[in-house]
């Protein structure tokens, strides 16, 4: 994206057929800031001005970074926003433990399992 002849990166975009949108992704390799949050609502302006369609729903922004403040996110956005920020770990996590958080996810999605 050029603006005013300064020139932005954003880390990766994905289309999503089933929920027919755009999701841009960008990777912060340390603590989320204020400044990152505001760069992703950037980015996400420009694709629903001037990439996505009418009939296609609006851009899902994400920010995976190292060390997230809920704090931060919670001022910077705006009620409602379709900007998400997660933390990521740096190793994946072992078999026994996947396992066990999809027994507890699959029943918190169904008291009745």
């Amino acid at each position: 994206m050029t603006f005013d002849e300064d020139h932005f990166f954003v880390d990766l975009v994905f289309y999503n057929r089933l929920l027919r949108c755009y999701v841009v992704i960008d990777l912060k390799l340390d603590k989320i800031t204020h400044q990152d949050l505001g760069q992703m609502q950037m980015y996400v302006n420009y694709f629903d001005r001037h990439v996505k369609q009418p009939e296609e729903n609006p851009t899902i922004g994400i920010l995976l970074c190292k060390r997230k403040k809920d704090a931060i996110v919670e001022l910077t956005l705006p009620k409602g926003a379709n900007i998400h920020a997660k933390e990521y770990q740096l190793y994946l996590p072992s078999k026994d433990l996947l396992t066990k958080k999809l027994i507890e996810w699959t029943r918190e999605s169904d008291p009745n399992a």
